[in-house]
């Protein structure tokens, strides 16, 4: 009798977990409910970008990488079992080789990639994997800058935030974002697009290769600010200084058009400018139709 009280009583969790189904591939394994996802798709994105990344994969252990597929935004949240923003889409637990994500129709709704959002958590799957001697101690702004620069992601939202704050000379320093991002989504959204920058900007004054170096330091037991000074000749507090200061060079001409007044009043000046050619072209040809007027043809001189 105790044992049938029982079996009623883990019915309901038995119904539950049993609608949970799995598709497989080399190096992914995908766990969704029917009608959620189409799990195919989601191992063909995983797949081709973990064929992109060999500098990194050539480092890490043989393993599966999970990537679970949440139906509802409730059912994301209580899966992370962390804190988490509300506006999340994917969450990644690179030391345990996990990927929580929710419902791409969800993901469609934040006006979101689903791909972008899979290279983006596989990337720190990757890079965790990869660093796990020193993952503690890689700071936030670089761990999320190179799941952006790997992903190969495009928010044009970032750019213009980015340029927001250039103007109002409210870039936050890379030593604020060292451990963790703010809360609100605003905050975070700077937050990304500096740590977006930084890697980039990186990546542009010393090479894609310098960026697999650091990874080869860490991944061979270096600390992070060693790694980084070693490759790059800046110590960190150096690095963010110039980085903040290339970002006024960098983004002068945009910044200035990123204010509605210069922005408008730009365009209203080129529109007179044009009007101003377009007028004297015309009287420059009123006068040459006058001339001709004036001038008496040979055949009618007597």
């Amino acid at each position: 009798m105790k044992n049938l009280i029982l079996f009623l009583l883990l019915l309901p969790i038995l119904s539950a977990s049993a609608t949970w189904e799995s598709v497989e591939s080399p190096h992914f394994r995908v766990y969704y409910r029917e009608g959620t996802a189409d799990p195919v798709s989601i191992l063909q994105i995983a797949e081709e970008f973990y064929a992109e990344m060999p500098q990194l994969t050539s480092r890490m252990s043989p393993g599966i990488i999970d990537i679970w597929v949440r139906d509802t935004q409730k059912a994301f949240q209580a899966s992370i079992h962390a804190p988490i923003q509300d506006w999340a889409v994917g969450c990644a637990f690179p030391l345990s080789r996990r990927i929580v994500i929710q419902n791409p129709k969800h993901i469609a709704l934040a006006k979101l990639q689903l791909v972008q959002v899979l290279r983006h958590e596989i990337a720190h799957v990757l890079f965790g994997q990869c660093t796990l001697k020193a993952v503690k101690e890689i700071p936030l702004w670089f761990v999320e800058g190179i799941a952006i620069y790997f992903a190969d992601e495009w928010v044009p939202s970032r750019h213009g935030t980015l340029l927001k704050h250039i103007f109002s000379k409210s870039i936050l320093p890379l030593q604020e974002l060292e451990r963790s991002f703010p809360r609100s989504q605003t905050g975070a959204d700077l937050a990304y697009a500096e740590s977006q920058d930084a890697v980039r900007w990186f990546v542009e004054v010393k090479g894609r290769e310098a960026l697999f170096d650091i990874i080869a330091k860490l991944h061979a037991g270096s600390n992070f600010n060693t790694a980084f000074e070693d490759v790059a000749g800046w110590d960190l507090a150096t690095y963010d200084v110039r980085w903040r200061e290339s970002l006024v060079e960098r983004y002068r001409w945009a910044s200035l058009f990123s204010n509605s007044y210069i922005l408008w009043g730009g365009l209203g000046g080129l529109a007179l400018l044009g009007y101003l050619v377009c007028w004297h072209r015309r009287r420059r040809y009123l006068n040459k139709l006058a001339q001709q007027e004036d001038t008496v043809d040979a055949f009618f001189k007597v």
